[in-house]
């Protein structure tokens, strides 16, 4: 049997919306993204879910949540107000939570983009912000990092030359065994599961991945921002694999699936991987491993 030392539910892309009226905040790319959450983000994100699929989280009894960033849809206060309260009632609840910023949480360059998020969710950014190296309780490293910038018009993301150094040398410092690193964008632009556009890819990926493959340390990367579940090996690094969490309560139009989240168990030999999706009511299956190569061409394009 096997012995794990940590667990935790991943849940991604919350996107709590509000339709803006007030012309004054319409000024900038918040302007594209209101007529996106008119038209579509509205009839896909059902907020009113957020508590009731909270309780079932809290009845799975356990402890530690990742929440991978998109609290928001144009980064309004808000919408931040609601991401914070859904926040808090997890905590409640009795989740130790562990979060960083999505992109629409820096949707606009307004208070520089980032400084919004930390006033409303300041309380649980890790102490000396991202990149961050929490620990599980079982002795896990979890380390947060900064994958998020305000753009004009695409939505790509970038992680800096210093940030990647900054998260090797968190790397180093970690004990030995497996590590688990979080970020909102994924490495790999296409896996089985998804295949995103040039302007919806994460600058600078492929240094980070690299500088993640030859730590040779076991490392489970875990992202969100593609609105899939993929879980995948690294083709290039055999330490490294590659997970992406469905949008915790998005339904498509035409889809019977209204949610989605992850839970990962870490033991002294990897991980373990389960996805949950909700039908009538959640089900849950332990995920197979992908390869890289093995992304197919028909993988539907990233358009979150």
């Amino acid at each position: 049997m096997t012995t794990f030392n940590d667990t935790f539910i991943h849940i991604t892309d919350l996107h709590f919306w509000e339709i803006v009226r007030n012309p004054a905040m319409l000024w900038n790319k918040r302007f594209l993204g209101n007529i996106n959450v008119i038209y579509r983000r509205r009839h896909e994100f059902h907020m009113e879910m957020a508590l009731p699929y909270g309780e079932h989280l809290a009845a799975l009894g356990i402890k530690d949540l990742v929440i991978g960033g998109d609290f928001t849809s144009t980064a309004t206060p808000n919408e931040f107000r609601r991401g914070r309260a859904f926040t808090d009632s997890l905590a409640d609840a009795g989740f130790n939570v562990h979060l960083l910023p999505g992109n629409h949480d820096v949707y606009t360059f307004e208070f520089l983009g980032t400084q919004r998020f930390t006033q409303h969710l300041g309380t649980y950014i890790p102490t000396g912000g991202y990149p961050g190296l929490q620990t599980l309780p079982g002795g896990t490293p979890l380390i947060l990092v900064p994958t998020v910038c305000p753009n004009w018009i695409s939505s790509a993301g970038r992680i800096s030359d210093a940030e990647i150094d900054a998260t090797r040398t968190l790397i180093e410092s970690a004990p030995e065994g497996p590590i688990v690193v979080a970020g909102h964008y994924p490495i790999l632009h296409e896996t089985k599961g998804y295949k995103s556009a040039r302007s919806r890819q994460l600058r600078n990926a492929e240094a980070f991945r690299a500088m993640l493959g030859v730590t040779g340390r076991q490392i489970l990367y875990v992202a969100g921002h593609v609105h899939r579940f993929s879980y995948t090996q690294d083709d290039r690094y055999p330490n490294l694999q590659h997970l992406t969490t469905g949008a915790f309560f998005l339904q498509r139009r035409g889809s019977a699936c209204r949610g989605a989240f992850s839970i990962v168990r870490i033991g002294e030999s990897g991980f373990e991987v389960e996805w949950h999706e909700h039908y009538d009511s959640w089900k849950g299956n332990r995920a197979a491993l992908d390869t890289a190569h093995d992304a197919h061409p028909d993988a539907v394009v990233n358009t979150p």
